[in-house]
């Protein structure tokens, strides 16, 4: 009876081998047999600039190029086929590497510039656009480059004026010798009586005043879209000319060996210092105000992981003399100046050394 049981416990464990080896066996994958298990793909392969395609350009097969591309970093929207972008125009410079999108493209050279402005699509929703004139100085000697993050400083020099003349203050005045029964008044100005008595006319100063300088940080975190030059004819500026009653005619164009009576002169060209700064709305309005109030503006460079918005105490000259401990000189009954400048300094010229011969 115990071998018996023996030989079963025996055929029972090798039955149990046998099962858990055939299970095994059918969760591993079988060469060659049935089909292998589904796997998430981790790249797909898409449509990338073979090179730097500019504006403008025609797509044609040695232009793009097909690579595998991270799941992870696939754009919103791409292609796979060729066919789908050849022949198409570039609507915005095309980096090479970079993968294509609908959106830089355009079905014809027309439509380029009928879908809107290559600025525009860098503009985030629900933000604004606005040029504002800079120079060096308040350019930060023009190392600011677009997609750089800046806060405007602003300062202005704050007069006095008088409410009814809104003219700077002191007012100039002059005594009137008013008689009896006689109206004492002025072509402009107002009267005034001092409380002596004596009647005075008054009115507004043209002399220059010293105003009261402040400036303060207004817009914090504001993004550089563009730097440069803008180039624009003066003929902008001025008042444009009446046309002709043989220009005025509508369809009508000059036969190509037509010589006209007078070449027409290329106008002038006229270059203004802008920075484009991406705002919000209200702060677009905040940046018109400054430039038509004639604030003196300065773009203060920011390090492009810094968000942080800082409250800030606005600086006067008060400010300066007390937070520096400044000493306010006394009044002397003397004044000290530079020496005259060298009558020969406009004929000396520095000396030009020769470059040695390499």
């Amino acid at each position: 009876m115990g071998r018996r049981r023996t030989l079963v416990l025996v055929g029972v464990m090798v039955v149990g081998l046998a099962l858990i080896l055939g299970v095994l066996l059918l969760r591993s994958p079988r060469g060659g047999q049935g089909e292998t298990p589904t796997e998430v793909p981790q790249s797909v392969k898409i449509l990338i600039a073979a090179n730097n395609l500019p504006r403008g350009m025609q797509i044609a097969s040695e232009h793009i190029l097909t690579q595998d591309w991270p799941v992870n970093l696939l754009p919103p929207v791409y292609y796979t086929d060729p066919a789908q972008v050849i022949g198409y125009f570039v609507r915005t410079d095309i980096p090479q590497g970079m993968p294509i999108m609908p959106s830089m493209l355009a079905p014809s050279a027309e439509a380029i510039g009928a879908t809107g402005s290559l600025a525009a699509l860098q503009v985030p929703e629900g933000q604004r656009a606005v040029a504002i004139p800079i120079d060096l100085l308040g350019a930060v000697a023009w190392a600011i480059q677009p997609g750089d993050h800046v806060d405007v400083l602003a300062s202005w020099v704050i007069q006095d004026l008088d409410q009814e003349f809104q003219s700077t203050l002191p007012n100039q005045w002059a005594a009137l010798q008013c008689g009896e029964n006689q109206l004492c008044q002025g072509t402009y100005g107002r009267v005034e009586l001092l409380p002596t008595g004596q009647v005075i006319m008054v009115y507004p100063s043209q002399q220059s005043t010293q105003g009261r300088y402040v400036a303060q940080v207004t817009i914090q975190d504001a993004v550089v879209l563009g730097v440069g030059s803008y180039q624009a004819p003066v003929a902008l500026t001025q008042a444009p000319e009446q046309p002709s009653p043989a220009a005025a005619e509508v369809g009508v164009t000059r036969p190509a060996t037509e010589t006209p009576a007078q070449a027409t002169p290329v106008p002038a060209m006229v270059t203004t210092q802008a920075v484009i700064l991406v705002v919000d709305p209200q702060e677009a309005l905040v940046l018109k105000a400054l430039v038509e109030l004639r604030a003196d503006i300065t773009l203060a460079l920011r390090h492009p992981g810094d968000k942080a918005r800082v409250a800030t105490d606005a600086v006067s000259q008060d400010y300066i003399i007390a937070r520096y401990n400044y000493i306010v000189p006394p009044k002397l009954p003397y004044a000290v100046s530079g020496p005259p400048a060298n009558p020969l300094e406009s004929q000396i010229s520095p000396l030009q050394q020769e470059r040695p011969a390499e």
